[in-house]
Formats: C-alpha cells, structure tokens, sequence
C-alpha cells in the first residue's frame, strides 16, 4: 500500500523542477540558489515532519518579493523582474508546508512559470517540458481529489494501475485539445513574448554600405543568416543576393536609393522555386539566390537592380521565392551612376586602368583585368591585414593580402577606371546542404561580395574577382556548398522544422491550410452525382446492419468480468490462453487460493442458476478480482492436455 501524499508531494517537486529547468541560462545566480534552497529545505521538512519556513513567514517573504518586483519592474524591463518574482514565489512554496491547498498552488506556480519563460525562450526543449509538466500536473490534480477527502488515504496495487490509467487517459485528451486549438485559433504576427520581451536585432548582416573591413568580422562569426529549403543545386549557383552599391566615396561603397531603370530578362529554362527563413537582423535586405523572378508571402519594395526590402527584419521572416540562374538584367537609360569615381586616385591605378582600357570589347577589357589579378599573387585572407588608409592600392601593390571586399571593390573601380560601368553586390556565397531537412544553412561567416559589370550589350554580368585569388580553392571551399549528413544536421533539420511549424505558424499559414481543406470538399464534387445518390440510398440499410453487427459483437459487463479473470488466472499458470473446456469450478480446483472458489460460486449461482446478475453481486466479484491480483503469489497448476476433465 502507498500512500498519496507521498506521491503528491514528489509530483509537486518534480512540477516545480520542470517549471524553472528553461529558466535557468536567464535567472540570476541568487534567485538560482534560493530556488535549490527551496527544494533542499522542502524535501528535509518534508522527511523529518517540520518546516523551518512557517505559513506566516513564508507570506512575509512573498510580500517582500512582490515588492521587489514593483522596484525593478519597467515598460521597458517588464519579462525578466516577472520571471524572477514567480520563481522566488515557488522556492517560498517549496520550503513550507504541503497541505492540499499549497500542492495546487505549486502545480499553479509551476505551469505559470513555464508558460511565462516563453517570454525568453522558446526552442525545442520547450516543448518537452510543456508535455511532461501536462502528465504531472494532471496527475496531481487527480491525486490531489483523494488526498482532500482522506489525507492518510493509501492504495493497493490494483488501484493504482486503475488510476494510473486515468491519469494517462486526460493529460492524452488535453494535449489532443491543445494541439486542435493551436491549429484553428487565431494568432498575432508578432508574438505576445516579443512584445514584452523583444529580441535585440542581429548585429551582423549586410549593410548598405561597404568599406574593407567590416566583413573581416563576421568570418569568424557563427551565427546564422537564413535558411533555403530547396533542392540541392550546383556549387556555381549559390550566390545569394542582398544589396547592389552603386555609388563610391574615397574607400567607401554606398548604395544610392535612386538609380536608373533595368528590365529583367528571364527566358523558358527550369525556374528554381524555395523558401527562404531569415533570422533576425539588422538591415532591411531580402535575400534571394540570384537572380530572383519574384518574391511573395512577405510585404517589401523591389528595386529595379534585384533589391529587395521589408520595412521590418528584426524578427524572423519566412517569403516564397521564384528564382533564375540563367537570367540577365538589361540596362535601361543612362549609366553615368556606375562610372562615377572618387576625385583622389594613386597615379598606379590609373596606369593599371589604361592598360584595360586597351581591349576593343567588353571581354577583352575583363582578360586584361584578371590577367593583371593573377600577376599580383594576390592570396584570399581575412588575418592579420595591414591598417592603411588607402586600402584598394595597399592590397594590390603592397600587402597583396585581402578578402572578397579588397577584390571586389579594386576589381570595380579598375573597371570604372577602364570605362567600363560596374557595381558591388552584397549577399552570401554558398551554404551547407542538409540533405535531412532539405534546405541550405547558411551562415553569417558565408557574407560575400562581388561585382557586376555592364557588357557591350547592356546587361549585367556576374564577376567573382575572389576567384582569381592564388589560394582561392582553398578559401573558398568551405563556402561552395557542401553536403552534411551528421548528427548535426539531424538536430538542426528538428530545430528547423520547429521554428517553421511551431514559431512561425501565424494567420496566413492558417487561411493556407484553410484554403487546402476547402480544396478537398471542392474535389469531392468530382464524383458522379448517380453514385452519390446510391450510398446515400444505401444508408438506411447499411446502417441498421452495421448497428446489428456491433450489437451482437458486444459482451455483456459479466462476460467482460469472467474474460479478466482468466486472463489473470492463465498470466498466473504461465499460459497465454486457458483451454476452453476449462470450467469455473475445475478452475477453482487448480488454483491454491480459496477466493477463486468463492469467484466460481458467486459467478455460477448468479448465471448458471438465477440467469441474472445483481449490481450487488457483480461488485463483490470484482472485488474478489481485484484481491487476486493484488496477491502476487497466487500459483495455478493447470492437468496436462490431455487429462481427465471432471
């Protein structure tokens, strides 16, 4: 026999562990050690009988919190303070006393606690400790029903396999209801934890300006940019497109919001369609796999160079995108824009430019130039790069030590120089292709620039100068779309999958998954009307039928009664099933225990003799089941096979 209060006060406990286990990267170190002091001083209290924290000083203490919490409490600071305050409550409900009415504050305190460390996280484990927390507390409820009525209350084996089952039976039922609410309840874009407690923006991303140096910072940086679920695709394609700069100051590239027209030019090949999930940052630039056709599932402003932006990007964004490979943009109008120059260059870019100003043609002017890159040695490095304010001839003449900046942003004005309209752009190269989850990831150390070049025809073509770079195979592997199938990519794939079905499941996604539905019904028009018309006249037959079919299938409480019984009894003899000329009272005969004797007399008087059974009767059977299979050592010698059955 055990007994409730024990089990209720270890569900309190472990309640209370999983309210505040998310919690813990985010709680001070003292309101940490006054939530384990809580549960050493609850726990010795709880063994010894007596608590060192009475019901008058734990109201004190709570009083003295709350206070606390109004003192630290701001519009602006509003999460951490509540958080904290509801923790110092539960360590105060753990070291004191655990009547009834404390047990259900604790399971309260517990359930409020994690809900409001969505406030402050809300990752995969989340989820695990919601489910568990909904097993506990529910159980505790149920127990906490009997521990009211009888707090010395105890149950025997067999009750405790009933209850069991029912407090397996609710929390399935309330989690089942949790589920359909999450899928059909309305919700905000921005959810209610980012209002109160919001996310700083990234501070790493594309900008829309460019000065050698700034990407130097985020090679090392480990943070993620986005992710593109899209199949796998060849190394060459995975430039990804932010920003176009297009105009340059001393050693600073800018992008100039008002820029000539262009007509993009997509042809009839194989379009490449994916979703794109960017996390939080500080710019405003969409990012596509260049060049993209369209972008739909997100409010922005398109610019006629490929430029993307949203009026908001610090919280994460999902967008559908269509995009090309394959296709050009075509200048139209003037280019004056793309050949301006700073006043100040040094005499030897000018010679180096006058010496691409000799090709006849667009291509001639490009060989020139890239012959020139491959002369230098220059070698691809984000380290140890010399300080100097003019970094483009510094990188060229002197250190020949740069990164896809320092290419970039020499190669373009060499161009300029040359006459030869050119632009910077700013996104990513490459991506880690999760073949579990079938997207790319893409990191913040995958920032990127290269340049686009005006041809004779008008339009824009794409320039890697970084791949003229002595070591570029080198440097630029790990940036040219590699294959991961690891652990790694089995967790991030989850945490994936998590942040697009759960995080980002908001309004639009539920009028898609409405629309999907509604889209089904409409298919089931497609049937001929005649057969519809035949099962519906079939009904009333089929019904009737089917009633009858389960009417005579089903078992009466008695018959019910006599299956556990010997179930129990074969489970006891070490068979799977008894033999079915087996009788009660031959049964009875076989088993050590005289209440079997009672069970045959009681069962054969009522049905082999009266054809009836009395709920009187019925209750003392199943009470006379329940003692035998309390009763472990109960032993059943069943005759041989073939013996004499009397």
């Amino acid at each position: 026999m055990v007994g409730v209060e024990r089990i209720l006060q270890l569900l309190g406990y472990l309640s209370a562990l999983i309210g505040v286990l998310s919690l813990i990267p985010f709680l001070d170190t003292w309101v940490l050690v006054l939530i384990g002091l809580g549960f050493v001083l609850g726990i010795s209290g709880d063994r010894c009988g007596r608590y060192l924290l009475s019901n008058r000083l734990a109201t004190v203490l709570s009083i003295g919190f709350f206070l606390l919490f109004i003192s630290q409490a701001t519009i602006a600071n509003l999460a951490t303070p509540l958080i904290s305050l509801l923790c110092l409550l539960l360590s105060v409900r753990l070291a004191s006393d655990k009547s009834a009415r404390h047990l259900l504050q604790l399971f309260l305190l517990a359930t409020i606690i994690l809900a409001a460390s969505s406030m402050l996280t809300l990752d995969l484990a989340y989820l695990f400790y919601l489910i568990l927390l909904i097993l506990l507390v529910t159980s505790g409820l149920v127990l906490l029903s009997f521990y009211v009525t009888d707090p010395q209350i105890r149950f025997g084996r067999g009750q405790w396999l009933v209850l069991l089952k029912t407090m397996a039976l609710l929390p399935a039922g309330s989690l089942a209801l949790m589920l359909v609410l999450f899928v059909i309840l309305p919700r905000t874009q921005t959810p209610l934890w980012n209002f109160l407690n919001p996310k700083p923006s990234a501070m790493v991303g594309m900008t829309d300006q460019v000065q050698p140096g700034s990407v130097a910072e985020l090679a090392h940086s480990t943070q993620i940019a986005f992710r593109a679920e899209v199949r796998e695709l060849p190394a060459e394609v995975l430039y990804w497109r932010g920003v176009v700069l297009n105009r340059v100051e001393g050693k600073v590239w800018k992008r100039d919001p008002v820029i000539a027209n262009e007509k993009l030019l997509a042809d009839t090949k194989e379009r490449i369609d994916l979703v794109i999930y960017s996390e939080p940052k500080a710019d405003r630039y969409l990012v596509t796999l260049d060049r993209s056709l369209y972008i739909n599932q997100v409010r922005h402003q398109n610019a006629p160079d490929g430029v993307s932006r949203v009026r908001d990007a610090s919280r994460e964004l999902s967008y559908r995108v269509q995009s090309q490979s394959s296709a050009r943009s075509k200048q139209v109008g003037a280019v004056v824009e793309y050949l301006a120059l700073p006043e100040r260059f040094s005499g030897r870019l000018h010679d180096v430019a006058d010496g691409v100003r000799r090709g006849k043609t667009y291509s001639e002017k490009l060989d020139l130039l890239d012959q020139f890159f491959l002369q230098q040695q220059l070698s691809y490095s984000t380290s140890q790069l010399p300080k100097t304010e003019h970094p483009v001839e510094t990188f060229l003449f002197e250190s020949h030590r740069g990164y896809c900046e320092y290419f970039a942003s020499s190669y373009a004005v060499l161009l300029r120089l040359a006459g030869v309209p050119s632009r910077l752009v700013g996104g990513y190269l490459g991506g880690e292709y999760n073949r579990l989850g079938g997207y790319y990831l893409v990191g913040e150390d995958a920032a990127h620039v290269w340049v686009e070049a005006l041809d004779d025809n008008g339009i824009w073509r794409r320039i890697d100068p970084s791949r003229l770079a002595i070591n570029a195979d080198d440097a630029l592997v790990a940036r040219s779309g590699l294959s991961i199938v690891s652990f790694k990519a089995l967790t991030d794939a989850i945490q994936h999958n998590w942040s697009r079905l759960v995080l980002n499941y908001d309004l639009r996604q539920q009028f898609s998954l409405m629309r999907d539905m509604v889209g089904k019904v409409r298919a089931l028009k497609k049937f001929e009307s005649r057969s519809l018309l035949s099962l519906l006249w079939g009904l009333p037959i089929l019904l009737p039928l089917a009633g009858w079919w389960f009417w005579a299938r089903k078992k009466s409480r008695h018959e019910r009664l006599l299956c556990s019984y010997r179930s129990f009894l074969a489970q006891a003899a070490g068979v799977g099933d008894l033999p079915a000329d087996l009788g009660l009272f031959q049964l009875a005969k076989c088993s050590n225990d005289p209440r079997c004797q009672e069970f045959a007399e009681l069962y054969g008087g009522a049905i082999y003799r009266d054809q009836s059974m009395s709920d009187e009767t019925y209750t003392s059977l199943r009470q006379l089941l329940a003692q035998l299979k309390n009763n472990s050592a109960i032993q059943v010698a069943l005759p041989p096979p073939h013996g004499d059955n009397e």
